[in-house]
């Protein structure tokens, strides 16, 4: 791969992880700011923090073999 495709793709990723990031802590915010009624409401919001956490980790995974 060219230095300038992987410097663009890093970049491009490193945009997504920032994405991803932000809308884990908004589900933080939202757990706090807006205490879900039930716990099948929490455990669901916990569970989609939980995937976009995968996400990240995917990302950050892909940034660091671009090296």
């Amino acid at each position: 791969m060219c230095t300038d495709t992987k410097e663009s793709l890093r970049i491009f990723l490193t945009r997504q992880l920032g994405d991803v990031e932000e809308d884990i802590e908004t589900i933080s915010s939202y757990i706090s700011c807006n205490p879900p009624e039930t716990s099948g409401e929490l455990l669901k919001l916990r569970e989609l923090q939980r995937k976009y956490r995968e996400i990240a980790a995917s990302i950050k995974n892909e940034i660091i073999k671009l090296g």
